[in-house]
């Protein structure tokens, strides 16, 4: 009996093994693929591409044009579709010749800054990829995470916050201050946004994060990549679903 290799076990999710070949008809302006078969995918885990190059619409959907061209594609499902009927899915890219094996393609698109990364459920591995690739995108401000795109960022949320309720942003901050609260932990930012805006942590998130050593106490005067949903009320109390939607850069 062969047993299984358990770290390959672990992140099957985001390895090609058992992969469905798929041909694509079309690449919409939102990045998502459209097969031949008329079935439409989305990129799991990560944010659609126009809202991260915000700055040009075009740039993502043209890119993944271009890294797509000639290449063998297979995909595995990554979730249940959505009320369009869009499949979440990890994409597997392969050179024709077949001489090195199939890349996760989002692996490759979070490591160039082209889309950024929002976590979800996933098998811990592939996070762990998929974060390592971001911070090497982030080290080198490409893509998403160029000075000009985060400005643009903060400045239409900025200018115009109702426009965004509802929206999924990643954007760099600087923290200014963090205390405790009676049922939870309060992080105030630099005033990059429209007004002075603040993170409220639970206690459960408090206590996660110190048990990932990651203690919230320590992060004042340090920037932080911060993944959270536009709320109804403006930024002055931003919520996170979990803690891999905060993490320390500095």
């Amino acid at each position: 009996m062969v047993l299984a290799n358990p770290a390959h076990a672990t992140d099957a999710e985001c390895r090609p093994s058992g992969a469905e070949p798929a041909e694509i008809a079309m690449i919409t302006r939102q990045g998502t693929l459209r097969l031949r078969d008329g079935r439409e995918l989305t990129l799991a885990h990560l944010l659609p591409f126009d809202s991260t190059l915000a700055e040009d619409r075009e740039s993502g959907p043209g890119k993944l044009r271009a890294w797509l061209a000639g290449q063998i594609m297979s995909w595995k499902p990554a979730g249940e579709p959505d009320r369009w009927g869009r499949i979440p899915a990890n994409l597997f890219l392969q050179e024709p010749d077949r001489r090195e094996p199939p890349f996760w393609l989002q692996a490759g698109l979070a490591q160039q800054g082209w889309a950024a990364l929002w976590p979800g459920r996933m098998p811990a591995a592939c996070l762990a990829r998929l974060l390592a690739a971001e911070r090497r995108a982030l080290a080198g401000a490409r893509g998403h995470w160029a000075a000009g795109v985060q400005a643009g960022h903060l400045a239409r949320l900025g200018s115009t916050p109702e426009a965004a309720i509802g929206e999924r942003l990643v954007v760099v901050l600087r923290i200014r201050s963090v205390r405790s609260g009676r049922l939870g932990g309060f992080v105030n930012f630099v005033p990059s946004l429209h007004g002075s805006p603040s993170l409220f942590l639970t206690t459960r998130q408090m206590e996660a994060f110190r048990h990932a050593q990651r203690d919230p106490f320590s992060w004042q005067g340090k920037r932080v990549l911060l993944r959270f949903v536009v709320p109804v009320q403006g930024v002055g109390r931003i919520r996170i679903e979990g803690i891999d939607h905060l993490l320390p850069i500095d």
